[in-house]
């Protein structure tokens, strides 16, 4: 082996491997330089209303516009860690209806693909008393997923609730597949909980916790994990938190690489 040969892989041997997989502030309580900005009645990178902010180490969504705020790179194999709080303002149409947000990810198309608002994806639902839920935002049928449930009444029709060990079914657009918890007697009225919910009062952080792995998605909140859904149809894309008439709170937001 030649000495200049013999240096270049040493060089390689020495770079600091675990890197790909440290820790990725994409919200580190000074701005959002990690994501643009598209609402429905302004474009990408236009908020003129502020509906995007940060102030004292704090990403506030004030949900005044609709529309989202969406990382400029894709991923794959990561967990994100999101601590949250909702604020207390709310606007019309929405005003008496339970607070709602959103994260939306393997997110990929057009902005404003769906409703002029947002990416098509795979969503964990931010909603009170739904925080947890899985769905699928948009029409398009290649995001689909699998999931073991059970189905329970759920108001005045049925759902499927996520259930370890449950009949495998699987969930395409328009389906909804429910946190285990989740109450029987929900109603998307504001303030709304249930007796089982594990989000906090309005004004309290709460860590949720969402795994993308491979082809499988778990969501965990405040410790407890909620639902888990498999045979994703979509494995890497952007991520994107919902503005849609409630305020939000976030003073941490991690993605950490998975091997």
């Amino acid at each position: 082996m030649t000495r200049a040969l013999g240096l270049v892989l040493l060089g390689s041997a020495t770079l600091p491997a675990a890197r790909a997989a440290d820790p990725v502030a994409l919200f580190d309580g000074k701005d959002t330089g990690m994501w643009y900005t598209f609402l429905r009645d302004h474009g990408k990178d236009k908020d003129p209303n502020g509906t995007f902010t940060v102030k004292d180490g704090v990403l506030r969504i004030s949900g005044q516009d609709w529309g989202g705020l969406t990382t400029r790179a894709e991923y794959s194999n990561y967990e994100v860690e999101v601590v949250y709080a909702w604020g207390g303002k709310v606007w019309p149409p929405r005003e008496k209806n339970a607070r709602d947000c959103g994260l939306i990810l393997h997110a990929t198309g057009d902005d404003g693909a769906v409703a002029k608002c947002w990416l098509e994806g795979v969503q964990c639902n931010m909603i009170e008393g739904g925080t947890g839920d899985i769905s699928i935002t948009g029409p398009n049928k290649k995001y689909r997923f699998k999931a073991r449930a059970e189905e329970r009444p759920w108001g005045k029709k049925t759902g499927f609730y996520w259930k370890d060990g449950g009949t495998a079914r699987e969930f395409n657009p328009g389906d909804r597949l429910l946190w285990f918890g989740r109450d029987s007697g929900w109603e998307n009225v504001i303030g709304f909980r249930g007796k089982d919910d594990v989000e906090k009062k309005v004004g309290e952080w709460n860590t949720l916790v969402v795994t993308m792995k491979a082809d499988t998605m778990a969501v965990k909140l405040n410790g407890v994990v909620l639902s888990k859904a498999t045979d994703l149809g979509v494995t890497k894309g952007k991520l994107q938190f919902q503005s849609e008439g409630s305020e939000v709170l976030f003073k941490k937001i991690t993605l950490t690489p998975l091997g």
